[in-house]
């Protein structure tokens, strides 16, 4: 599997510089965190995957109670569903969906204005993003904790289920009694609160009073400090567990197949070559099936030659046979040793004179003739004639005698079987 280039724009970025680091499916970095200009990261996008981090205070996510199913109904039915609720235009706005649980269908809005401009300086770096998600999504969720992400710019709270709360990160004293008040202001039955915090040893530092007061207020606080600004924290966090994908509607990304070809490229060859073989293989059946017919189209013009030397020359002289020998429908036409069979009864009929076929039927690999002889001599000297080649055996069933003339009807077959 591809390996994930995670791109993180910060919050103040009118330099257009980020941090960035590629990490596996697992979420193990495999380059290293770096941090720099857009143009330093374009020698890296080619053969990955590209994920965006975009500042959490660009995007806001609420929830929606929309009954609709439909992804792409969804996506029509937002704006106006969710227009009382927001202050901006909602023609301004993008809207992402996500996967819907208990609490209702989570949203992601961000401004197409700045969603277009990222994307924008992007693709003049020559990176092209194949998903965007807000920071607080690459936040890992902890079972029973509430997890605190800081920087010099932001504060990002996830709580046990999931949810965020994005805030200025100078407002986090604020915040902080808000969200952790004491036993005796939270009341009766609220449990013991465990906080886990993400930030620089200088951010720690500085907020060592405020972690004093929390921990007053909370069952535990287990603090753990990140270098280079946590980028490899936040990318294993969304490659293993992503959040909603802003690169939905106007913005879904149109997959590359070259990149998957080399995959499947192998599986493709066999298969097509297995197909190609298919198409021999039932070009030369064809091709045996078309002689065969040639043979036995053959054979039956000469027969038909013998019988009835006015026939003529037709397309079908197979089917003149059959109407004129009233060939059984009910039997196979044929068979192993019927074109040969066919072949080797017309010369003995050419040599054996005054004979008159009247029918033919070929079953279980044996040709049942009745015919016309002036003599049981005739019938016996056909017999003889095809008996000569040892391939086949002639035997007379039955002679009866007929206005001048002997009823005969002979079975010839594969000699020994």
């Amino acid at each position: 599997m591809a390996e994930t280039l995670v791109i993180r724009i910060p919050s103040a970025n009118k330099d257009m510089e980020a941090d960035w680091v590629a990490v596996d499916a697992m979420g193990a970095c495999t380059v290293a965190p770096a941090q720099g200009a857009l143009a330093d990261i374009g020698q890296l996008a080619p053969g990955r995957d590209i994920t965006l981090l975009l500042p959490s205070s660009e995007v806001l996510r609420i929830y929606s109670d929309i009954p609709l199913r439909s992804s792409a109904k969804i996506l029509q039915a937002l704006p106006f569903a969710l227009e009382e609720q927001l202050a901006q235009d909602v023609d301004s706005l993008h809207f992402a969906i996500g996967e819907r649980n208990s609490n209702g269908l989570p949203v992601s809005i961000v401004s197409h204005e700045y969603l277009q401009e990222t994307l924008g300086s992007l693709r003049e770096a020559g990176i092209h993003p194949t998903a965007a998600y807000a920071e607080s999504d690459a936040v890992t969720p902890v079972p029973s904790t509430h997890v605190i992400w800081l920087t010099e710019q932001q504060l990002i709270i996830r709580d046990p289920e999931g949810n965020s709360v994005v805030s200025d990160a100078e407002e986090i004293d604020t915040l902080m009694q808000l969200r952790f008040p004491l036993e005796t202001d939270a009341g009766v039955g609220t449990g013991p609160v465990n906080v886990q915090v993400y930030c620089s040893e200088a951010m720690n530092a500085a907020h060592a009073e405020t972690w004093d007061k929390l921990r007053l207020r909370i069952a535990s606080l287990d603090i753990k400090l990140v270098t280079d600004g946590g980028i490899a924290k936040l990318a294993s966090g969304i490659r293993t567990a992503p959040g909603i994908n802003l690169l939905q509607g106007i913005y879904a990304v149109k997959r590359n197949m070259s990149g998957v070809w080399p995959i499947w490229r192998v599986a493709a060859s066999l298969l097509a070559a297995a197909f190609a073989l298919s198409l021999a293989v039932e070009g030369l059946s064809l091709f045996k099936l078309t002689q065969q017919e040639r043979t036995l189209d053959a054979a039956a013009g000469s027969t038909l030659s013998m019988i009835a030397p006015n026939a003529g020359d037709g397309p079908d002289p197979w089917g003149q046979l059959q109407s004129r020998l009233q060939v059984s429908s009910g039997g196979a036409v044929s068979g192993p040793g019927f074109i040969e069979a066919l072949n080797v009864l017309a010369g003995a009929v050419s040599q054996t004179k005054n004979l008159k076929i009247e029918a033919l039927n070929f079953r279980n690999e044996t040709i049942d003739l009745r015919l016309q002889a002036p003599a049981v001599d005739a019938l016996d000297k056909l017999c003889q004639l095809v008996n000569e080649g040892g391939v086949f055996v002639a035997v007379i069933q039955s002679a009866n005698p007929s206005d001048n003339a002997i009823k005969g009807r002979i079975q010839v077959k594969l000699a020994g079987s």
